[in-house]
Protein backbone atom coordinates (compact mmCIF):
# COMPACT_ATOMS: atom_id res chain seq x y z
CA UNK A 1 0.00 0.00 0.00
CA UNK A 2 2.79 2.45 0.90
CA UNK A 3 6.36 2.39 -0.36
CA UNK A 4 9.06 4.90 0.57
CA UNK A 5 12.30 4.68 -1.43
CA UNK A 6 15.45 6.55 -0.38
CA UNK A 7 13.40 9.41 1.08
CA UNK A 8 15.31 12.34 2.54
CA UNK A 9 14.06 15.55 4.10
CA UNK A 10 16.29 18.52 4.86
CA UNK A 11 14.83 21.67 6.33
CA UNK A 12 16.36 25.03 5.37
CA UNK A 13 18.93 26.31 7.82
CA UNK A 14 19.62 22.94 9.44
CA UNK A 15 22.64 20.69 9.17
CA UNK A 16 21.66 17.04 9.49
CA UNK A 17 18.72 15.65 7.55
CA UNK A 18 15.47 15.23 9.51
CA UNK A 19 14.89 12.02 7.52
CA UNK A 20 17.94 10.44 5.94
CA UNK A 21 17.70 8.07 2.94
CA UNK A 22 14.77 6.17 4.47
CA UNK A 23 13.18 3.19 2.72
CA UNK A 24 10.07 1.48 4.05
CA UNK A 25 7.44 -0.92 2.67
CA UNK A 26 4.03 -1.05 4.37
CA UNK A 27 1.74 -3.87 3.21
CA UNK A 28 -1.98 -3.36 2.70
CA UNK A 29 -4.21 -3.63 5.77
CA UNK A 30 -1.67 -3.50 8.58
CA UNK A 31 -0.81 -0.94 11.26
CA UNK A 32 2.75 0.34 11.42
CA UNK A 33 3.87 2.32 14.46
CA UNK A 34 6.72 4.80 13.98
CA UNK A 35 8.41 5.22 17.34
CA UNK A 36 11.60 6.75 18.66
CA UNK A 37 13.02 9.61 20.72
CA UNK A 38 12.08 13.24 20.08
CA UNK A 39 13.66 14.57 16.90
CA UNK A 40 14.21 11.15 15.34
CA UNK A 41 12.12 12.01 12.24
CA UNK A 42 9.02 9.91 12.86
CA UNK A 43 6.46 12.72 12.47
CA UNK A 44 8.26 14.13 9.42
CA UNK A 45 8.22 10.66 7.86
CA UNK A 46 4.47 10.28 8.36
CA UNK A 47 3.62 13.79 7.13
CA UNK A 48 5.51 13.26 3.90
CA UNK A 49 3.04 10.50 3.00
CA UNK A 50 0.21 13.02 2.52
CA UNK A 51 2.57 15.85 1.58
CA UNK A 52 1.95 18.01 4.61
CA UNK A 53 5.74 18.05 4.39
CA UNK A 54 7.38 17.82 0.97
CA UNK A 55 10.32 15.41 0.70
CA UNK A 56 13.65 16.81 -0.46
CA UNK A 57 14.37 13.69 -2.48
CA UNK A 58 13.24 10.11 -2.92
CA UNK A 59 9.96 8.47 -3.93
CA UNK A 60 6.76 7.86 -1.98
CA UNK A 61 4.11 5.61 -3.52
CA UNK A 62 0.58 5.10 -2.18
CA UNK A 63 -1.31 2.32 -3.98
CA UNK A 64 1.43 2.45 -6.60
CA UNK A 65 0.91 6.16 -7.28
CA UNK A 66 3.69 8.70 -6.75
CA UNK A 67 2.30 11.21 -4.24
CA UNK A 68 4.40 14.04 -5.73
CA UNK A 69 2.62 13.57 -9.05
CA UNK A 70 -0.80 13.95 -7.41
CA UNK A 71 -2.65 17.14 -6.50
CA UNK A 72 -1.88 17.62 -2.81
CA UNK A 73 -5.41 18.59 -1.80
CA UNK A 74 -6.98 15.71 -3.71
CA UNK A 75 -4.42 13.32 -2.20
CA UNK A 76 -5.31 14.37 1.35
CA UNK A 77 -9.02 13.87 0.73
CA UNK A 78 -8.28 10.18 0.24
CA UNK A 79 -5.99 9.74 3.24
CA UNK A 80 -7.54 9.90 6.71
CA UNK A 81 -5.68 11.97 9.31
CA UNK A 82 -6.03 11.95 13.09
CA UNK A 83 -4.00 14.26 15.33
CA UNK A 84 -3.40 14.45 19.08
CA UNK A 85 -5.57 17.52 19.69
CA UNK A 86 -8.24 16.10 17.35
CA UNK A 87 -8.69 19.39 15.45
CA UNK A 88 -12.49 19.33 15.21
CA UNK A 89 -14.10 22.47 13.85
CA UNK A 90 -15.58 24.10 17.00
CA UNK A 91 -18.34 26.00 15.14
CA UNK A 92 -19.64 22.80 13.49
CA UNK A 93 -21.76 20.05 15.00
CA UNK A 94 -20.36 16.54 15.24
CA UNK A 95 -22.44 15.57 12.20
CA UNK A 96 -20.99 18.46 10.21
CA UNK A 97 -17.46 17.60 11.30
CA UNK A 98 -17.81 13.99 10.17
CA UNK A 99 -19.39 15.11 6.89
CA UNK A 100 -16.64 17.60 5.99
CA UNK A 101 -14.66 15.40 3.57
CA UNK A 102 -17.64 13.51 2.06
CA UNK A 103 -19.23 16.90 1.35
CA UNK A 104 -16.09 18.03 -0.47
CA UNK A 105 -16.20 14.81 -2.47
CA UNK A 106 -19.76 15.57 -3.58
CA UNK A 107 -21.67 12.93 -1.61
CA UNK A 108 -25.44 13.46 -1.40
CA UNK A 109 -27.11 14.23 1.93
CA UNK A 110 -28.68 10.80 2.36
CA UNK A 111 -25.39 9.00 1.85
CA UNK A 112 -23.65 11.33 4.31
CA UNK A 113 -26.32 10.77 6.97
CA UNK A 114 -26.09 7.01 6.59
CA UNK A 115 -22.30 7.05 6.78
CA UNK A 116 -22.30 9.33 9.84
CA UNK A 117 -24.73 7.05 11.64
CA UNK A 118 -22.65 3.99 10.75
CA UNK A 119 -19.45 5.60 12.03
CA UNK A 120 -20.98 6.74 15.32
CA UNK A 121 -21.93 3.13 15.96
CA UNK A 122 -18.45 1.97 14.94
CA UNK A 123 -16.67 4.28 17.41
CA UNK A 124 -19.17 3.61 20.20
CA UNK A 125 -20.96 6.97 20.44
CA UNK A 126 -24.68 7.69 20.77
CA UNK A 127 -26.47 8.93 17.65
CA UNK A 128 -27.82 11.89 19.66
CA UNK A 129 -24.28 13.27 19.87
CA UNK A 130 -24.36 14.07 16.17
CA UNK A 131 -26.19 17.33 16.98
CA UNK A 132 -23.77 18.39 19.70
CA UNK A 133 -20.74 20.62 19.36
CA UNK A 134 -17.15 19.54 20.20
CA UNK A 135 -17.13 21.65 23.40
CA UNK A 136 -20.01 19.52 24.70
CA UNK A 137 -17.99 16.29 24.51
CA UNK A 138 -15.24 14.86 26.72
CA UNK A 139 -11.68 14.52 25.44
CA UNK A 140 -12.13 10.82 24.79
CA UNK A 141 -15.40 11.41 22.95
CA UNK A 142 -13.79 14.09 20.78
CA UNK A 143 -10.98 11.69 19.93
CA UNK A 144 -13.54 9.09 18.81
CA UNK A 145 -15.18 11.71 16.61
CA UNK A 146 -11.75 12.50 15.16
CA UNK A 147 -11.36 8.84 14.19
CA UNK A 148 -14.89 8.81 12.71
CA UNK A 149 -14.15 11.94 10.66
CA UNK A 150 -10.90 10.42 9.37
CA UNK A 151 -12.79 7.28 8.27
CA UNK A 152 -15.78 9.14 6.82
CA UNK A 153 -14.85 8.89 3.13
CA UNK A 154 -13.59 5.30 3.62
CA UNK A 155 -9.94 6.10 2.77
CA UNK A 156 -7.56 3.18 2.24
CA UNK A 157 -4.86 4.86 4.35
CA UNK A 158 -5.13 6.36 7.83
CA UNK A 159 -2.39 8.52 9.36
CA UNK A 160 -2.40 9.03 13.13
CA UNK A 161 -0.12 11.54 14.87
CA UNK A 162 0.10 10.74 18.61
CA UNK A 163 -3.68 10.12 18.55
CA UNK A 164 -4.11 9.26 22.24
CA UNK A 165 -1.34 11.39 23.73
CA UNK A 166 -3.59 14.10 25.19
CA UNK A 167 -5.94 11.70 26.99
CA UNK A 168 -5.63 10.52 30.59
CA UNK A 169 -3.96 7.09 31.05
CA UNK A 170 -7.13 5.13 31.93
CA UNK A 171 -9.13 6.50 29.01
CA UNK A 172 -6.11 6.10 26.72
CA UNK A 173 -5.76 2.38 27.38
CA UNK A 174 -9.50 1.88 26.84
CA UNK A 175 -9.45 3.83 23.57
CA UNK A 176 -6.40 1.94 22.35
CA UNK A 177 -8.17 -1.37 22.94
CA UNK A 178 -11.33 -0.12 21.25
CA UNK A 179 -9.36 1.24 18.30
CA UNK A 180 -7.67 -2.13 17.89
CA UNK A 181 -11.12 -3.73 17.60
CA UNK A 182 -12.22 -1.07 15.09
CA UNK A 183 -9.20 -1.80 12.89
CA UNK A 184 -10.08 -5.49 12.82
CA UNK A 185 -13.42 -4.53 11.27
CA UNK A 186 -12.43 -1.76 8.82
CA UNK A 187 -9.10 -3.19 7.56
CA UNK A 188 -7.19 0.02 6.86
CA UNK A 189 -3.51 0.60 6.28
CA UNK A 190 -2.47 2.71 9.26
CA UNK A 191 0.71 4.65 9.91
CA UNK A 192 0.84 5.85 13.50
CA UNK A 193 3.38 8.08 15.22
CA UNK A 194 3.88 7.54 18.94
CA UNK A 195 6.58 8.12 21.54
CA UNK A 196 5.10 5.33 23.70
CA UNK A 197 6.60 1.88 23.07
CA UNK A 198 3.74 0.26 25.02
CA UNK A 199 1.24 1.87 22.63
CA UNK A 200 3.31 0.76 19.64
CA UNK A 201 3.34 -2.83 20.92
CA UNK A 202 -0.38 -2.77 21.69
CA UNK A 203 -1.51 -1.37 18.32
CA UNK A 204 1.22 -2.07 15.77
CA UNK A 205 1.37 -5.12 13.52
CA UNK A 206 4.87 -3.87 12.80
CA UNK A 207 7.04 -1.32 14.55
CA UNK A 208 9.67 0.95 12.98
CA UNK A 209 12.09 2.20 15.62
CA UNK A 210 13.83 5.36 14.40
CA UNK A 211 16.96 7.25 15.37
CA UNK A 212 18.53 10.30 13.70
CA UNK A 213 16.24 10.14 10.68
CA UNK A 214 16.85 6.46 9.98
CA UNK A 215 15.10 3.20 10.79
CA UNK A 216 17.14 1.10 13.23
CA UNK A 217 14.75 -1.87 13.28
CA UNK A 218 11.52 -2.59 11.39
CA UNK A 219 9.84 -5.76 12.56
CA UNK A 220 6.94 -7.34 14.39
CA UNK A 221 6.46 -6.42 18.07
CA UNK A 222 7.31 -10.01 19.00
CA UNK A 223 10.67 -9.87 17.21
CA UNK A 224 11.59 -6.41 18.48
CA UNK A 225 10.86 -7.39 22.08
CA UNK A 226 12.53 -10.80 21.94
CA UNK A 227 15.41 -9.99 19.54
CA UNK A 228 16.27 -6.27 19.57
CA UNK A 229 18.64 -5.35 16.73
CA UNK A 230 21.18 -3.50 18.87
CA UNK A 231 21.81 -1.79 22.20
CA UNK A 232 19.82 1.30 21.22
CA UNK A 233 16.67 -0.73 20.52
CA UNK A 234 17.21 -2.81 23.64
CA UNK A 235 17.45 0.31 25.81
CA UNK A 236 14.54 2.00 24.05
CA UNK A 237 12.07 -0.85 24.56
CA UNK A 238 13.15 -1.05 28.20
CA UNK A 239 14.41 -3.58 30.68
CA UNK A 240 10.87 -4.88 31.15
CA UNK A 241 10.56 -6.00 27.53
CA UNK A 242 9.77 -9.54 28.70
CA UNK A 243 6.69 -8.17 30.45
CA UNK A 244 5.78 -6.03 27.42
CA UNK A 245 5.93 -9.17 25.30
CA UNK A 246 3.16 -10.71 27.43
CA UNK A 247 0.76 -8.03 26.11
CA UNK A 248 0.96 -9.71 22.68
CA UNK A 249 -0.90 -12.81 23.85
CA UNK A 250 -4.49 -13.11 25.05
CA UNK A 251 -5.44 -14.97 28.20
CA UNK A 252 -7.80 -17.19 26.26
CA UNK A 253 -5.04 -18.35 23.93
CA UNK A 254 -3.20 -20.38 26.61
CA UNK A 255 -5.92 -21.13 29.17
CA UNK A 256 -6.94 -24.66 30.10
CA UNK A 257 -10.68 -24.96 29.29
CA UNK A 258 -13.09 -25.94 32.05
CA UNK A 259 -15.08 -24.54 34.94
CA UNK A 260 -12.12 -24.22 37.32
CA UNK A 261 -11.98 -22.98 40.90
CA UNK A 262 -14.48 -20.20 41.71
CA UNK A 263 -12.24 -18.88 44.52
CA UNK A 264 -9.47 -17.88 42.10
CA UNK A 265 -9.02 -14.27 40.92
CA UNK A 266 -10.86 -13.66 37.65
CA UNK A 267 -9.39 -12.44 34.37
CA UNK A 268 -11.04 -11.72 31.04
CA UNK A 269 -10.39 -14.15 28.18
CA UNK A 270 -9.66 -11.24 25.80
CA UNK A 271 -7.27 -9.57 28.25
CA UNK A 272 -3.51 -9.94 27.81
CA UNK A 273 -1.11 -12.15 29.75
CA UNK A 274 0.56 -9.21 31.46
CA UNK A 275 -2.72 -8.23 33.12
CA UNK A 276 -3.41 -11.87 33.98
CA UNK A 277 -0.02 -12.25 35.64
CA UNK A 278 -0.59 -9.03 37.58
CA UNK A 279 -3.95 -10.31 38.86
CA UNK A 280 -2.42 -13.62 39.93
CA UNK A 281 0.48 -11.97 41.76
CA UNK A 282 -1.80 -9.39 43.43
CA UNK A 283 -4.03 -12.19 44.77
CA UNK A 284 -0.99 -14.15 46.00
CA UNK A 285 -2.21 -17.03 43.89
CA UNK A 286 -0.67 -19.39 41.35
CA UNK A 287 -3.59 -19.32 38.93
CA UNK A 288 -6.65 -17.35 37.81
CA UNK A 289 -10.09 -18.22 36.51
CA UNK A 290 -10.77 -17.08 32.94
CA UNK A 291 -14.21 -15.63 32.22
CA UNK A 292 -16.04 -14.67 29.03
CA UNK A 293 -17.91 -11.45 28.18
CA UNK A 294 -20.83 -12.49 30.39
CA UNK A 295 -18.62 -13.29 33.38
CA UNK A 296 -19.01 -17.06 32.94
CA UNK A 297 -15.97 -19.13 33.93
CA UNK A 298 -14.58 -20.91 30.90
CA UNK A 299 -11.11 -21.97 31.97
CA UNK A 300 -8.03 -21.58 34.15
CA UNK A 301 -4.66 -19.96 33.52
CA UNK A 302 -1.61 -20.59 35.68
CA UNK A 303 1.39 -18.45 36.48
CA UNK A 304 3.65 -21.23 35.21
CA UNK A 305 1.87 -21.30 31.83
CA UNK A 306 2.30 -17.53 31.46
CA UNK A 307 5.99 -17.62 32.31
CA UNK A 308 6.49 -20.43 29.79
CA UNK A 309 5.25 -18.31 26.86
Amino acid sequence: MITMKNVTKRFDGTGAAAVDDLSLDIPDGITVALVGPSGCGKTTTMRMINRLIEPTSGTILVSGRDVRAADAVELRRHIGYVIQQVGLFPHMTIAQNIASVPRLLGWDAGRIRARSSELMQLVGLEQSMLERYPRQLSGGQRQRVGVARALAADPPVLLMDEPFGAIDPIARTRLQNEFRQILKRVKKTVVMVTHDIDEAVRLGDRIAIMRDGRIVQYDTPETILSRPADGFVENFVGADRALKRLTLFSTGSIMTPGTGDASLPRVDKDGDLRDALSAIVAARSTAAAVVDEEGKMIGTITQAAILAV
